[in-house]
């Protein structure tokens, strides 16, 4: 009897402590996942809060990326100005420089025209000075023509008609050389007259040489 009271009681005391250890073994289980949850929480907290860093970190890197480049774009375009300014100016400066120049050959160009027109004037002057002393000794007669050109009428130089006319035209060209044309009757040798005037500026030689082919003329033709 007292064995199996004693049995009865190891019994209910194992069992006691077996009922006790699955509740121990249960609240361990329970408070393990509660940890976990809680710890899985946490981390998936800091796993999205991660996410959201990254995120902005891209952003912030792209938002910088579009500054940059914006910079350079900016920058290269004020180069291009800047170079364009620069071009601009060379050309400018080229410009002025080459209307300076062509000022300077224009002021040239009239100063030497006015200094050719006064001397052409100036000469006309002393031919018809020189003209009028031949009129009176040879009967030669001095027309004005248009252009400032001259023409020279010789007469007394037929024997039966003196009064038949011998004519030449003379002027002077842009560079102030006499220029003869317009002989008639024509002269074989009026080029060789004009160089030699040119060259000798004796303008009484050229009209005694004028007279002497007309003379001469005349006296071939009868």
């Amino acid at each position: 009897m007292l064995a199996l009271l004693w049995m009865r009681g190891e019994f209910r005391t194992r069992f006691i402590n077996t009922s006790n250890e699955e509740l121990t073994i249960q609240a361990l289980k329970e408070s393990y996942k509660e940890s976990l949850k809680e710890q899985t929480d946490v981390w998936q907290k800091k796993y999205r809060d991660g996410e959201l860093m990254i995120e902005k970190v891209m952003e912030f890197t792209n938002d910088i990326s579009l500054q940059k480049k914006h910079i350079e774009e900016k920058h290269n375009y004020i180069l291009q100005e800047a170079t364009k300014q620069e071009e601009n100016e060379k050309i400018k400066a080229e410009m002025t420089e080459r209307i300076q120049r062509i000022r300077d050959e224009l002021h040239h160009k009239r100063e030497v025209a006015l200094a050719i027109r006064k001397a052409n004037k100036d000469r006309l002057k002393e031919l018809q000075k020189s003209a009028t002393l031949f009129k009176e000794r040879l009967g030669l007669e001095i027309r004005k023509l248009r252009g400032e050109k001259l023409q020279f009428v010789f007469r007394c130089i037929d024997p039966k008609d003196l009064n038949q006319p011998y004519s030449c035209i003379i002027s002077l060209n842009e560079q102030g050389d006499y220029e003869v044309t317009g002989c008639d009757p024509p002269l074989e040798s009026i080029t060789e007259f004009q160089e030699k005037v040119r060259e000798t500026r004796n303008f009484s030689a050229l009209l005694a040489n004028l007279r002497k082919s007309f003379t001469a003329l005349d006296s071939q033709v009868k």
